[in-house]
């Protein structure tokens, strides 16, 4: 009997996954068998990135786990808060999706490394929260000229150990030094809120 997948899953794994055969399974309107889930979760740990709504349907935390809750929250606050503020037009949003770039663990919790790349600007942002902080890098061609309020310190240089998940060769040096390429803490969602809010209007960004 073929195994069951839920249309929407086949359609991401007819996108991600190399030499996908969708004739060896059925398409289902409301179920997943839980090995395919199982064999996504799997493919795309070691595949990444894939865009973060295909990776939340297969990567849903134990709910007997204290701070499960706070993945869905973290994803749908990156996928639709951050990205809309960046992206004002939804056509926009929808072919931009924010990426998982890589994974981390806090709270016995696998947590993604999102990326959001503003092409138009010239601009990598990565990002990831463990349920303390958030760590952002931006790499940008042109210096972001700019003190963000003093919403953090450009001075200050963000330990390399404190970035879980990070790429190595993403996980830059203090403002300070080069704001076209840094990597800052900031404390809360209402901050980093307002650090992409700031830079939003700093690059000009029309709704």
């Amino acid at each position: 009997m073929k195994k069951r997948v839920h249309y929407s899953l086949m359609e991401d794994m007819k996108k991600y996954i190399k030499g996908f055969k969708p004739k060896d399974y059925q398409k289902d309107g409301d179920y997943t068998d839980p090995e395919v889930i199982e064999y996504v979760r799997n493919y795309y740990a070691m595949n990444l990135p894939v865009d973060v709504t295909a990776w939340m349907k297969v990567n849903k935390p134990d709910s007997n786990l204290l701070y499960g809750y706070g993945l869905g929250m973290q994803l749908c606050f990156v996928r639709d808060v951050i990205n809309p503020l960046l992206r004002p037009s939804y056509k926009e949003q929808e072919k931009n999706e924010p990426l998982v770039i890589s994974t981390h663990r806090s709270k016995s919790v696998v947590l993604p490394v999102y990326q959001i790349k503003l092409e138009k600007y010239g601009i990598e942002i990565i990002l990831r929260n463990n349920f303390y902080d958030w760590k952002v890098s931006i790499k940008s061609v042109k210096p972001l000229n700019y003190d963000f309020m003093g919403l953090f310190d450009p001075k200050e240089e963000v330990n390399d150990a404190c970035c879980e998940g990070f790429p190595k060769e993403k996980i830059y040096g203090r403002f300070e030094k080069n704001p076209s390429q840094f990597t800052i803490a900031l404390d809360s969602n209402y901050e980093l809120y307002t650090f992409f809010y700031l830079l939003k209007h700093y690059l000009g960004i029309k709704a």
